[in-house]
């Protein structure tokens, strides 16, 4: 249809310039031939002829000009076409390689992505959909070998280089090594980390993660930002740091466990973040951390210290049913809006010293198993 439209502008440039040229041509010359009076009907003629001829040559050139333009413009479109499929065949072989046995391959996979989304931004979500898939994909992180089987092995190596043995090798594993995969999934790791960053070299925006259900080693986004983010039942093993992040629009953690610390420190939550369920194993912080929207944590669990001090919950927080096994502080935490603990249980010391209540806060119900700290509290404490 395109095509079309171009030839039918190229006809209509070309009969425009005809009509014109003609047209000033034959009013110009006529003028002038018409008060010479030694003019005949001859040189009236000829000037009419030369006229319409000269009128041809221009609607000739104006119809070669727009079909010129219609080349260029043909030749771009196929060139961009190319560039596309050569980009889309160039993903979808190193989404192919990130399947392969071979740690070495599959982190060349993951180097290609990269370049390729720094150098099509059209392209990098399609991208970090891959990543992100690949993260999702079943993992178990290796066990720590034994001293005394990594001494064995040492003392066999050694016995057979003495007495000239050759060792037979074990037959290759069936599934990656989990020690291999594990350096490969730090790597798709750090290519997020490094490009979510605001400040980073080439940094992708607007980008949305689906790490749901995902094994997460050592995990970090700090300083980075993020339009929106499941991570809905994924395990962190190791660390976990968000300081700094910024979520965009939805962020969800819902039903995840945190194995190692958990740092949310200075986090902005823009849209309702969701911790419900999650239980954190080890201590965690939100220290500082602004919620804009909902901040929901019914029926988390904290089984070390958590430190909510200096966080500002500007909407609704919730932390219904939530469980506190060790100390929890809230220390100069600004609540806006409803604080919600109903039902919860604090194991040990929760200080709420300096806090700010700027609306009911309700306690119905939760169990303090020794005297909480409400020194300091401006607003009302407790309903």
């Amino acid at each position: 249809m395109a095509a079309w439209l171009w030839m039918a502008a190229a006809g209509a440039a070309a009969a425009a310039a005809i009509w014109f040229t003609t047209g000033w041509l034959l009013d110009t010359t006529g003028h002038e031939i018409d008060r010479d009076p030694g003019a005949s009907g001859a040189d009236r003629a000829r000037v009419r002829v030369e006229a319409v001829r000269t009128g041809l040559a221009a609607g000739a050139g104006a119809g070669a000009a727009v079909g010129l333009m219609l080349a260029f413009r043909r030749q771009a479109h196929t060139e961009y076409d190319a560039a596309e499929r050569r980009v889309t065949e160039l993903y979808n072989a190193a989404a192919e390689q990130l399947a392969s046995d071979k740690a070495p391959v599959r982190l060349t996979a993951l180097y290609t992505l990269e370049r390729l989304a720094n150098d099509n931004p059209r392209h990098r979500q399609t991208i970090v959909n891959i990543i992100c898939a690949y993260l999702r994909m079943p993992y178990i992180p290796p066990a720590d070998q034994p001293a005394d089987d990594r001494q064995r092995q040492a003392a066999r190596r050694y016995r057979a280089a003495r007495t000239g043995l050759v060792l037979v090798p074990e037959p290759p594993p069936s599934v990656p090594d989990p020690h291999e995969e594990r350096e490969v999934r730090l790597t798709a790791q750090r290519i997020l980390h490094t490009h979510l960053q605001s400040d980073a070299d080439v940094p992708w925006t607007g980008i949305t993660l689906d790490l749901t259900h995902a094994t997460l080693i050592d995990f970090a986004l700090n300083n980075c930002t993020v339009r929106s983010a499941s991570f809905d039942g994924a395990i962190f093993e190791g660390t976990a740091s968000f300081h700094g992040a910024t979520f965009e629009n939805s962020t969800s953690f819902h039903g995840a466990t945190f194995k190692r610390p958990a740092n949310f420190g200075g986090a902005t939550f823009e849209s309702p973040a969701r911790f419900g369920g999650a239980t954190f194993e080890h201590f965690a912080s939100f220290k500082g951390a602004t919620f804009e929207r909902l901040a929901f944590f019914g029926s988390a669990t904290f089984e070390k210290l958590v430190f909510f001090d200096e966080a500002t919950f500007k909407r609704p927080a919730n932390f219904g049913g939530a469980t506190f096994g060790r100390l929890a502080f809230f220390d100069d935490a600004t609540f806006e809006e409803l604080a919600f603990f109903h039902g919860a249980t604090f194991e040990d010391f929760a200080s709420f010293k300096g806090t700010t209540f700027k609306s009911p806060a309700s306690f119905d119900e939760a169990i303090f198993k020794s005297p909480p700290s409400f020194d300091g509290t401006r607003g009302i404490a407790r309903d």
